[in-house]
């Protein structure tokens, strides 16, 4: 178009200086990153080089008219820019991408109904479309409110070519500012990262020189098994130790990967039941269907399959403890039996008459707001009464970093002993573990530590250390939409499925609930989707 265009020599007013002027604006975009100047640079030439009285640039944001240049004449910037400039030539030029050329928009019987246009008596128009990658990112106008024909066919082909340079040069700029921002805060994020970790350095040099100095054990129990002696998780410790003897329910209560389970087990070995059983059942990795038999057992004959009699997990814990995980995903029906089992400790099995009396401690655990789910009528309060005669709250990791260094020294020798191989950390590399929130807790950490085993030498060192950050740059959800087209909605709810368990460290009910799918549904997509062991759906095939 433009060597057409330059090479007419029936418009007196076509010069090839236009293309050097042209060529040389070209560069001068390119050399542009800052955007309001780039937008008044770009304005200013425009009204130079076509003889207009007003340029402006004009874009749509949610569907309202905004002008982020308006220069006159004299480069001055415009008042009132939105004021002044004709919304409607301005939102046919943004519909249609076409430009418009008017020698008198206020006579001109195309505009006379448009109110903008009469209230502003314009005369001379040229109004083009900027665009990148066939998409109108706004418009560059011209006007000129005095004279008419001001703006001819070779002025509309010009302007065309030089808005096809400013826009490709706005382009620029704007993801030049977007990533300008996106280093900012990446070095701003790294830069309270690496404070975070030197604060946790000079932390764990306190650690160290205190524990030079060995403290007698007030606990009367035997802990072993539970790692890190801070302040947090010696007062757990001495609540333990109160309620160890005793025979009343115990509700743990604390974040997955806390190791509630621990405690129970911690109560239960050091109390007077420690040679009965221990029994534990994770209430949300059982079907709601299956949990009551699996709990009160079975009669011979009470359904298909039912062959004989069958004790639940209260009859096998007869004696000893039974450990409730998860106890807030029962649904109520079962939370109104096990309340009855609590009031009268007898066991009816599902489809029998007979009552058997049953001695066995219940110590149950949950990170679920009980108090919330009461209100919502998700959750029994008596049976929240009769559950949390003592509670014990277990402090997530973050709450007590100084066990870090001793939980990281327990799983490091255990993967020493298991490979037979010996390691150890650097203060920098335990200082980065140190710092970080660990959302999975004991659970996340354990993992970790088995990671940097795996790909260290002989030390692990800070640079195989993942710092994870607590706020992240995300992709604009437009963009993040965009990327999934041409995607299967199966396979777009299987990845974020699969996303969503890997977050909740395999915990399907917090995955559901994360989700907002009811839990049965959710186990029905697991299975459909072949998330839960089983074969998934058979492809469609794609055209791509």
């Amino acid at each position: 178009m433009l060597r057409q265009f330059f090479n007419r020599d029936d418009d007196p007013r076509v010069d090839p200086k236009r293309l050097l002027a042209l060529l040389e604006a070209s560069r001068a975009l390119n050399s542009e990153r800052t955007f309001k100047p780039l937008l008044d640079f770009i304005v200013d030439r425009a009204v130079d080089l076509l003889g207009a009285e007003r340029g402006f640039v004009v874009v749509d944001r949610d569907g309202k008219l905004d002008v982020p240049s308006a220069r006159n004449v004299d480069r001055e910037d415009v008042r009132k820019a939105l004021e002044k400039i004709s919304s409607s030539i301005v939102n046919q030029v943004l519909r249609s991408g076409v430009a418009i050329v008017a020698d008198d928009a206020a006579a001109d019987s195309a505009f006379s109904s448009s109110r903008s246009v009469m209230d502003l008596r314009l005369r001379s128009v040229l109004c083009v479309p900027l665009k990148t990658r066939n998409k109108t990112i706004g418009a560059l106008c011209l006007d000129n409110r005095f004279a008419r024909g001001r703006f001819t066919e070779a002025d509309r082909e010009f302007l065309e070519a030089y808005a096809a340079h400013a826009a490709i040069a706005i382009e620029n700029a704007r993801l030049h500012e977007e990533n300008a921002q996106v280093r900012a805060r990446l070095e701003e994020l790294n830069k309270q990262l690496e404070d975070k970790a030197a604060r946790a350095l000079a932390e764990l040099e306190r650690i160290q020189r205190e524990a030079v100095v060995a403290r007698p054990d007030p606990l009367e129990g035997r802990y072993e098994s539970i790692v890190g002696r801070g302040p947090q998780m010696m007062e757990v410790l001495k609540l333990v130790d109160r309620v160890k003897d005793g025979d009343y329910p115990v509700l743990i209560r604390g974040e997955s990967g806390t190791g509630k389970e621990l405690i129970a087990r911690a109560i239960h070995d050091n109390g007077p039941r420690r040679a009965k059983p221990f029994v534990a059942v994770n209430c949300s990795s059982i079907n709601e269907s299956l949990l009551e038999s699996e709990l009160f057992g079975v009669k011979r004959g009470a359904f298909t399959g039912a062959h004989e009699d069958r004790k639940g997990l209260i009859e096998v814990a007869a004696g000893g403890t039974l450990f409730l995980d998860e106890v807030a995903e029962m649904s109520l029906a079962l939370q109104s039996k096990l309340l009855r089992f609590l009031q009268d400790h007898k066991v009816r099995r599902v489809g029998g008459t007979e009552e058997i009396l049953m001695n066995v401690r219940i110590i149950s655990a949950t990170h679920r707001p009980l108090e919330d789910m009461i209100i919502k009528n998700l959750f029994r309060q008596d049976l929240f009464f009769r559950l949390r005669v003592v509670e014990i709250r277990v402090p997530s990791l973050r709450e007590h970093r100084a066990n870090i260094p001793e939980l990281v020294a327990t799983f490091l020798q255990k993967e020493c002993k298991r490979i037979g191989a010996e390691k150890n950390i650097s203060n920098e590399a335990m200082a980065k573990l140190m710092a970080r929130d660990w959302p999975g807790n004991v659970r996340e950490l354990e993992n970790e530590v088995t990671r940097l085993f795996a790909l260290s030498g002989d030390t692990i060192t800070p640079d195989l250390v993942e710092m994870k950050r607590s706020a992240t740059v995300a992709m604009p959800i437009d963009e993040a939409v965009h990327a999934l087209v041409g995607r299967r909605l199966e396979e777009i709810e299987s990845a974020l499925i699969r996303a969503t368990l890997q977050k909740t460290g395999g915990n399907k009910t917090e995955a559901a609930r994360i989700l907002a799918i009811p839990r049965r549904t959710f186990y029905s997509r697991l299975a459909t989707l072949g998330i839960d062991g089983q074969a998934p759906p058979e492809a469609e095939p794609q055209n791509r």
